[in-house]
């Protein structure tokens, strides 16, 4: 047995449990590690092109209904909390979630009261620890100029918030994108930008439609409850305008529509009532999504209760998707993979991709072929339990059918029934949270006490006050803990003051900070640096939200109603509605609680085959590793400002725009196709096989636009694209009048410029591994920017999406954000590895429960590449010309009278995929922060992408892949045109073809290519598929919005052909020297 079996054995021999079917509705809000994307492919691809279609202008008016239906066991609530994460992860939307229930008579109100629960929430944790309605809030501050910076200071006056707040509500009300959203709902969430506390308390009761006090009115600045039957649902679509007004999207997932089970009793008029208040919210809320998950079967007795109307939009708009619920074998194998691969990542066990389903035996999976998850799952999970059990490996994978005990369909009767009940009271229960610590310490000390009763590891909870403390013990083990609330302000220092008293005070416990609302998230705060202490010494720290304290309450007074009831402790184990609440967990660490330590010599050890008996292997340490030197942290420069930044002046342009000729039809009329320049900025997808003349078609187009006095940029992969730099195609005699006179006039206006970045003989372009600025930027942009940078850097390290590099990625992202907010300095690799490897207090604040080991990794990873970088020179030398947005659209100090500035940059020297992705994943997001400077309402530019599959592919998430969407979405806007090229047209994304108007089809042979199109080409109103194998080089069908026209291209007049690397770099040189 090798070692590495050894410590793989070890771990799964544990009892961390891994293999558990069953989805709790907390799990919605955290980070899914065992999500196979793979799976419910069709359902993911409806759900992502519904959320891009939401957010890309023009936004639809009214929303969309997508209706799953599938089988017990299928993973219908397991793909909510995927669609939650992804929505989240592109800051594309905000979503709420919600069970069905069956008592209520204001589904307004049930919807309400169940998206303040969800929008309260962790946003993205631990990337993005605030909750959603404190994101919700900055993106509003963000959109204030007058007061936003004083209504952030968390030392401003108390007394004039309330005054700033309505000059900040004010100020977004006259702006055309908020004229039509609620003026007090912009003031409610205003007042969340001052992390008080008691502040946030009284915000949450107006929001969920709760009467206020006297008192509490005034510290809203006089703000009036909404108190009526239809303010709730009224408030829900304030919420919704809100988001859409913000370039998001509403997104409410609606689950478990099987709680309506009798379709003959008094059930159905509720039923008819949720689906009438869903449309309704639908055709109200623009740009919101409503996905309602149900049984078929039960949806196929519920909808006959419809009227026809109703039924058509929740199953049509668009059709509804029915969820495969039996999967392949391979299918079972990455599910399985997924979990052995997270549980081997927390017992720092390694993963052997040549062999990722081991111990389970590889050829087992073939007789799981036709089984749900749920079973697959349950059949890993009696594998491994007779393995611990018995101390060996049994020698048959699956265990045959006697040792199996079957899985049952649904929950026992007594459980489904409580699941409603509970939800119902859940949802019904309305006592608000005490505001006073000493209450709030009394609470927190019997759920921590009462989560034990959900847990069959045999722990319980001792808790005790004294004073402002709280003493818990966990038993069996050492976990002896000193819990404080710091639920004071930052104002002069308060907070920070609390968080190193609940340090200081710990004598020999863990100190647990505890808090009412976020930490405050800023690396300038003195509390965050004291928090960072506290963590740094192995404290712990949690969130207390307000929804978390109501569902405590709530679950209070139902255990006091039904702890008689039969089944009601099997029910709390099944569902365990207080141990898998975030903050109960991150006190306890419930993530890494394992089971008491069996009485030695009573358990066999575990063995690889049932014929030998062997000792369980030894635990494996690491070995202990020496202190690094202290680094200093990033020195903070000068207050003094950048110089302003000079606005580039527009391209100057002899006359208005023309119509762009493209070709003629393939008719007797031979009409003229052509395409309007502003067009354009809606971007074009030009797709054919080799030979079938799409970069021709696409150098046509560019060739126009030139003489119109638009620049060009062309992202060249092979080195055809660097024609326009060579002597030959200026003295080249033209194959037709038309090409010279082309030809001629290209000569007279171009400005051509030739880039090779990586290679310092030709003309080198230098980056920054994190672009310039980004301090400047609002928060929300400049969080979306450093994660773009973060990702690239974690493709350059090959990080992959194991549980361990996924919390690198995150720990890496939040480095470079607090790095850049820190220091004026420019972000360069050794600054940054210093910041990480020493563990700064403010990085580790910010990095909450991320372990702390990965500092290490994550500092020797990012050294290793420094020494690659400086070898290959990919972030350029001394000498090369900086990636400046200017310099490649020849505008301002790069500007040439007369002429029109042609770039093309070839990647060819860039090096592996992984340098041309990181690469151009930053020229991206460079692009996107000049566009946000200097937007247009007509095209100013163009950039084409040759070979854009590698940068926005199907299957893979490459670094370039959302900066790609992301620019996408935001060009269209700014004036940017985008012009997207691949001769592989089977693997791009066409999940993005809602973001892209003129798609030009060329010849393409290949039966799995064409096969893959077709979610693009069924848009088209004819169908001409078959005819695309038998185009000719030049023909091609244009299709826009649905229109198609079948047209031979006309030529361009560069006639590409591929350069040899040195004839790239002389010309790139010469172009460098011109004057």
């Amino acid at each position: 047995m090798s070692h590495q079996n050894d410590l793989r054995l070890s771990a799964f021999f544990s009892d961390t449990e891994v293999f558990h079917p069953i989805q709790h509705r907390h799990d919605m809000w955290r980070q899914d590690p065992f999500d196979v994307e793979t799976i419910h492919k069709e359902a993911r691809s409806a759900f992502e092109r519904l959320l891009l279609r939401a957010t890309t202008p023009p936004r639809p008016e009214s929303g969309r209904i997508l209706l799953l239906l599938g089988d017990s066991g299928c993973g219908k609530t397991h793909l909510m909390r995927a669609f939650r994460s992804r929505a989240h992860e592109r800051s594309l939307g905000f979503v709420g979630y919600m069970q069905m229930t069956t008592a209520q008579s204001s589904y307004g109100r049930y919807m309400l009261n169940n998206l303040v629960d969800s929008l309260d929430q962790p946003y993205l944790a631990p990337s993005e620890p605030r909750s959603g309605l404190e994101r919700l809030s900055g993106m509003l501050l963000e959109r204030c100029s007058k007061v936003a910076a004083l209504l952030a200071d968390s030392e401003q006056d108390a007394d004039e918030v309330p005054a700033l707040v309505d000059i900040a509500a004010d100020e977004l009300k006259g702006q055309p994108l908020f004229e039509r959203c609620d003026l007090d709902l912009m003031r409610a969430l205003l007042f969340l930008q001052r992390n008080d506390t008691r502040i946030k308390s009284r915000v949450l009761k107006y929001l969920r439609c709760e009467d206020l006090s006297e008192g509490d009115r005034k510290v809203l600045g006089g703000l009036v409850p909404r108190i009526h039957d239809h303010h709730p649902l009224e408030t829900v679509e304030h919420l919704g305008r809100l988001v859409a007004a913000l370039d998001h999207s509403l997104v409410l997932c609606v689950d478990q529509l099987e709680g309506f089970n009798d379709f003959e009793s008094q059930q159905v008029p509720h039923f008819r009532r949720a689906m009438t208040a869903l449309c309704d919210l639908a055709d109200r809320v623009p740009s919101s999504i409503i996905v309602i998950s149900c049984l078929h079967n039960f949806w196929q007795g519920l909808s006959n209760q419809l009227t026809q109307s109703l039924r058509d939009r929740i199953e049509n708009a668009p059709p509804f998707i029915k969820l495969e619920a039996q999967r392949t074998a391979d299918e079972a194998r990455l599910i399985t993979e997924r979990r052995l691969e997270h549980l081997y990542a927390l017992k720092d066990a390694p993963f052997d991709y040549a062999e990722p389903t081991y111990p389970f035996p590889h050829e087992g999976f073939e007789a799981l072929s036709g089984h749900r998850a749920r079973e697959v799952l349950d059949t890993c999970r009696r594998w491994r339990e007779h393995a611990i059990s018995t101390g060996v490996l049994p020698h048959q994978f699956p265990l045959s059918s006697e040792k199996a005990e079957p899985l049952p369909e649904v929950p026992p009767q007594e459980t489904l029934a409580l699941d409603q009940e509970w939800n119902d009271f859940r949802t019904g229960h309305s006592t608000p949270p005490p505001e006073e610590d000493s209450e709030l310490s009394s609470l927190l000390a019997w759920a921590l006490q009462a989560s034990m009763d959900e847990l069959e590891t045999g722990h319980r909870v001792q808790a005790r006050s004294e004073g402002e403390a709280l003493f818990v013990e966990l038993t069996p083990g050492d976990q002896r803990l000193r819990l404080a609330f710091c639920n004071k302000g930052a104002q002069r220092g308060a907070l920070a003051r609390q968080i190193e008293q609940v340090r200081k005070d710990a004598k020999g416990r863990i100190p647990v900070a505890v808090r009412s609302s976020s930490f405050p998230n800023s690396p300038k705060s003195e509390a965050a640096l004291e928090l960072g202490k506290l963590l740094s010494k192995g404290g712990r720290n949690a969130v207390l939200e307000d929804s978390d304290c109501r569902l405590i309450l709530a679950l209070k007074a139902f255990r006091q109603q039904h702890e008689s009831y039969p089944g009601f402790a099997a029910w709390l184990r099944s569902t365990q509605p207080l141990s898998q609440l975030k903050p109960l967990r991150d006190i306890l660490d419930l993530d890494h609680l394992s089971r008491p330590a069996a009485v030695p010599g009573a358990a066999p050890a575990p063995a690889v085959a049932p014929q030998t008996e062997s000792s369980a292997p030894a635990p494996v340490t690491a070995p202990p590793v020496a202190a690094a030197p202290p680094r200093a942290a990033p020195e903070r420069q000068g207050t003094e400002q950048p110089p302003p930044q000079r606005q580039p002046s527009a391209p100057s342009r002899a006359r208005g725009p023309v119509p762009l000729r493209l070709g003629a039809e393939e008719s007797l009329l031979k009409e003229e196709i052509s395409l309007l320049p502003d067009e354009l900025t809606k971007h074009a997808a030009f797709l054919g096989g080799s030979g079938s003349g799409k970069t021709t078609l696409a150098l046509n187009v560019i060739e126009q636009l030139l003489l119109q006095g638009i620049p060009a940029i062309l992202v060249d992969r092979k080195g055809d694209l660097a024609g326009y730099a060579t002597e030959e195609f200026w003295t080249r005699s033209a194959s037709s009048p038309e090409r010279a006179e082309r030809q001629a006039r290209l000569r007279e206006c171009l400005d051509v410029a030739l880039f090779t970045p990586g290679h310092p003989q030709g003309r080198p372009l230098s980056i920054a591994i994190v672009p310039e600025g980004l301090a400047q930027l609002p928060e929300f942009d400049r969080q979306l920017a450093t994660r773009h940078a973060a990702d690239a850097l974690a493709g350059m390290l090959d990080y992959r999406q194991s549980p361990r590099d996924k919390s690198c990625r995150t720990l890496l992202s939040q480095a470079i954000d607090q790095y850049v907010q820190l220091s004026q300095q420019t972000v360069a690799l050794e600054p940054l590895i210093q910041f990480i490897g020493d563990k700064d207090p403010r990085l580790v604040s910010a990095a909450g429960r991320l372990d702390t080991k990965l500092f290490d990794k994550l500092a020797d990873d990012l050294d290793r590449l420094r020494i690659d970088t400086e070898k290959t020179q990919l972030l350029g030398g001394s000498g090369a010309d900086k990636l400046d947005m200017d310099l490649l659209l020849g505008r301002g100090a790069h500007a040439r009278p007369g002429k029109t500035r042609l770039s093309v940059l070839s990647t060819r020297f860039l090096g592996d995929t992984h340098s041309v992705l990181f690469w151009i994943s930053q020229f991206l997001i460079e692009v996107t922060r000049w566009l946000n400077r200097s937007p247009s309402s007509s095209l100013q530019a163009v950039i084409l992408f040759d070979e854009a599959d590698m940068y926005l592919p199907a299957t893979r998430q490459p670094a370039t892949k959302q900066p790609m969407e992301n620019l996408l979405k935001r060009a269209r806007s700014g004036g940017l045109g985008l012009m997207l090229a691949t001769q592989s047209p089977g693997d791009f994304d066409y999940k993005c073809r809602d973001t892209i108007r003129s798609w030009f089809v060329g010849r393409v042979k290949e039966k799995n290519s064409l096969d893959k199109m077709r979610p693009m080409l069924s848009e088209a109103r004819v169908d001409f598929t078959a005819k695309i194998p038998q185009q000719t080089t030049g023909e091609f069908h244009l299709i826009r919005e649905g229109k198609v026209n079948r047209f031979r291209a006309d030529p361009s007049a560069l006639s590409t052909e591929q350069l040899a690397e040195e004839e790239l770099l002389r010309l790139a040189a010469r172009t460098q020297s011109r004057p």
